[in-house]
């Protein structure tokens, strides 16, 4: 068994034993201590966490057998117009032009992008606003 070290001796190369005894009685109460368990909410606080658990389709799987995957839906011919009326105005007429712009920027990356760019949207101006 070690010897005891008085506080703030320096152990360079020795193993310290600590006893039971030598623990502060603070130290000794604390580790007897076990946390006490959180309380539940109550099932009301709950139901906004947690959703209802819902049935299975079970008609869908009666509609074709097990063996057949299901069948694509058809892919709409534009996209759904959302957002605002600024929103789908600029989307309906200026971003696909706007974005086959930017695209050649990207690859091409001329030496002054901003007056390409310009000289881009009024040439697409002219094609299809006539």
């Amino acid at each position: 068994m070690a010897e005891p070290i008085p506080n703030g001796t320096a152990t360079t190369g020795r193993d310290v034993d600590m006893l039971k005894e030598e623990m502060a009685p603070a130290e000794t109460a604390m580790s007897n201590i076990q946390p006490a368990p959180l309380p539940l909410p109550p099932q009301a606080a709950m139901q906004h966490i947690l959703p209802a658990p819902t049935p299975p389709a079970i008609a869908n799987m009666a509609a074709r057998p097990n063996s057949m995957p299901p069948q694509p839906s058809a892919r709409p011919e534009k996209p759904v117009a959302h957002g605002g009326p600024t929103r789908q105005f600029l989307n309906q007429n200026i971003t696909p032009h706007l974005l086959e712009g930017m695209k050649y920027l990207a690859v091409y990356e001329p030496e002054k992008p901003l007056l390409w760019l310009a000289d881009f949207l009024k040439d697409r101006s002219k094609e299809v606003e006539g």
